[in-house]
């Protein structure tokens, strides 16, 4: 079963249960946008006051508060999440795409640390109980590279967030 046929299904039978209905379903409908149903509003109320009551009614130095979403821009710049949460996004102009750099950077990072951990587990069964991990990995061309590889990107990235310039990672 596929991704898209679990969802499917899930949604069936949240929508079969009262869980959440399609917004507007009488009327075409809006595109990835439910109401709760009953059973739904039910959930969602006991998920809301287990989270109020762990994380505010048993904490003497946290005050809770219930405010608007809606507020004036400068509120949002005056508790920094305007500055504090500046994801740099990266933009793919044939799938038209969004993506986070820094989660770019740790997946190709990941792809050359698997390729240095396949080296040394080759290395491992081919050599047995005469294999000296530390000293191959100081020795490998081929870790040797990739280990540079990871400390250029690092040095790259740290380089074009202090510039705020991702155009210096192409």
């Amino acid at each position: 079963m596929t991704s898209e046929e679990k969802f499917k299904k899930v949604i069936s039978h949240a929508k079969e249960y009262g869980f959440v209905f399609k917004s507007s379903e009488i009327y075409d409908g809006l595109s990835a946008v439910y109401d709760y149903g009953h059973n739904g509003t039910e959930l969602k109320n006991n998920i809301k006051d287990y989270w109020w009551r762990a994380m505010v009614q048993l904490n003497d130095n946290i005050v809770g508060i219930d405010s608007s979403i809606l507020m004036h821009p400068t509120i949002w710049k005056a508790s920094g999440h305007v500055d504090a949460f500046n994801d740099p996004l990266i933009d793919n102009k044939d799938s038209k795409k969004r993506y986070r750099a820094d989660v770019l950077i740790e997946d190709h990072i990941s792809k050359l640390e698997s390729k240095i951990q396949k080296e040394i587990s080759k290395a491992e069964k081919r050599y047995g109980d005469k294999f000296e991990k530390d000293q191959f990995i100081k020795t490998n061309p081929r870790v040797l590279k990739n280990h540079e590889k990871i400390k250029v990107i690092y040095s790259k990235f740290s380089s074009a967030l202090e510039k705020d310039d991702l155009i210096a990672l192409k």
